[in-house]
């Protein structure tokens, strides 16, 4: 309904349309607020003011959406004020402000997968870039707009992927790499003329005439400030980059001599300077009554209670943090026994033990398999040979492989160690080379000096994680430490014996 209102008053040239209809929902809402609701409106009014170029009553709005939010808990449009917060200070030239708010809202983008969802988010990339740039922190700037380009390419974003190659552009102007500059700059301008984005189509044809300038190409230099004085004279839209524009023309002409020319750009140059002025005292001075004001007598307050609530907020953080460090000693104390009785309790665990809870299940009483009695008992013949020839330590083994050494098929192999080993052929193998790593750790000394890594290929396993998680699996210890107390043990049993 909002955008149907939105376009509604573009067709019929009425802002007053959209704006009473905005303020009417903002007056139901403040009844009976709730998480969205009036703060969404309020943005949606900074926005249509931005768009409009009325920058001093967006910021309005947006302080008026802060108050509202600072209330209410929604992440979504606390982080959709900073994007509209950065655009602001960005046409304030407050550059490092706008990198705050801009870095914040990406973040928040990133973590809720967002970025390709909201055009708000998916020019975060490219507007950080453009910041790092006016600030003259180009490697920074490059590392961003790399990475906006590359998003935009993968989403087809071509409005997006035309801005950030104007941005790009401007980088290669502050590194004094002209040709590249200008072939970047033109690539931007058919998407900005689909667009219809006259503002910033001024700032590029502005961008190259200054960049044919600093090769001493006068006549293109020339063309192209013509370029950005026509749109002004069709559009009527005020740019700073028009500055650069005005200031060439009124000298070229000077040198033409035509005097009546070089008035002309004279007085163009001058009413330029006369908005930028106006503007940016109107912008600033709205900053401060909306945002910079409330915030220090906000500021002020809030050192006044923590002041107060200091020797309080000290005494209650001194108790907790000595609960917190008393648990912490005793669960630390008591994790500790609880990790050397399972190394005690592994270590005096003899190898056969070990097979025997393998294969318990061979010997005893068992429902019969679907499968011939001659299959079953080759199977299990043919595994307890693989067993004690340690032939699961093979980096390659796997079901299908096996089955075809056993000369059966992976469907029988599976069934047969299901049934008789209680336990599906993966978890089988892993617990086969867990034993055997383990004794070979108790009972050969330079195994202790491998890596994990080494380790885990010694037995079979192709990452050292799977085979840490293996190992805590069947141990609920982990490799290092069983490790470190072996080595304890074995240093005290050599300081007993002497």
């Amino acid at each position: 309904m909002l955008d149907g209102k939105y376009y509604l008053a573009d067709i019929k040239n009425d802002d007053d349309l959209y704006l009473n209809y905005c303020d009417s929902l903002i007056k139901a809402c403040k009844t009976d607020p709730s998480r969205d609701f009036p703060s969404a409106i309020y943005l949606e009014k900074a926005s249509f003011f931005f768009h409009k170029g009325l920058t001093k009553f967006s910021i309005k709005e947006l302080a008026s959406a802060k108050k509202e939010l600072s209330s209410i808990k929604n992440d979504s449009l606390e982080n959709l004020l900073f994007v509209w917060l950065g655009l602001v200070k960005n046409y304030a030239k407050q550059n490092n402000e706008a990198i705050y708010y801009y870095k914040k809202a990406l973040q928040y983008a990133k973590n809720k997968n967002y970025l390709h969802k909201n055009h708000l988010y998916l020019s975060l990339p490219a507007n950080i870039a453009d910041e790092y740039q006016n600030i003259n922190q180009l490697d920074s700037a490059n590392k961003y707009i790399n990475e906006a380009i590359e998003l935009y390419r993968l989403n087809k974003a071509d409005l997006f992927l035309g801005l950030s190659l104007l941005i790009k552009g401007k980088i290669y102007m502050k590194e004094k790499k002209y040709l590249q500059a200008i072939e970047s700059l033109k690539k931007s301008i058919p998407v900005l003329i689909e667009d219809e984005n006259y503002k910033t189509l001024i700032l590029v044809y502005v961008r190259i005439a200054r960049c044919y300038q600093a090769i001493n190409d006068k006549d293109l230099s020339l063309k192209h400030h013509s370029n950005a004085d026509s749109i002004y004279n069709v559009r009527k839209i005020k740019n700073r980059s028009l500055n650069y524009t005005f200031s060439f023309l009124a000298n070229y002409h000077k040198n033409q001599g035509n005097l009546k020319k070089q008035l002309h750009y004279v007085n163009k140059l001058l009413d330029q300077k006369e908005f930028e002025l106006t503007e940016k005292n109107k912008i600033q001075q709205t900053f401060t009554n909306e945002f910079d004001i409330p915030k220090l007598l906000e500021e002020r307050k809030r050192i006044v209670e923590e002041l107060e609530a200091k020797s309080r907020r000290n005494q209650f953080l001194f108790i907790c943090l000595l609960g917190i460090s008393i648990g912490f000693i005793f669960y630390q104390v008591r994790k500790n026994r609880i990790q050397r009785k399972r190394f005690e309790t592994l270590l005096n665990k003899q190898k056969k033990d070990n097979e025997s809870s393998i294969n318990t299940q061979v010997q005893g009483s068992r429902p019969k398999l679907e499968l011939s009695e001659s299959i079953v008992t080759n199977i299990l013949k043919q595994l307890e040979k693989f067993e004690e020839n340690n032939e699961f330590i093979n980096v390659n083994l796997n079901l299908q492989n096996l089955a075809s050494k056993f000369d059966t098929n992976a469907s029988y192999l599976s069934k047969v160690v299901n049934h008789y080993k209680q336990t599906s052929f993966s978890n089988y193998i892993n617990q086969l080379r867990i034993e055997y790593c383990i004794e070979q750790l108790k009972n050969n000394k330079l195994w202790r000096k491998y890596t994990i890594k080494a380790i885990a290929n010694e037995v079979g396993f192709n990452k050292a994680e799977s085979f840490s998680k293996a190992f805590y699996k069947y141990t609920e210890l982990r490799p290092s430490y069983f490790i470190k107390e072996l080595k304890k043990t074995q240093t005290s049993n050599i300081t007993n014996e002497a």
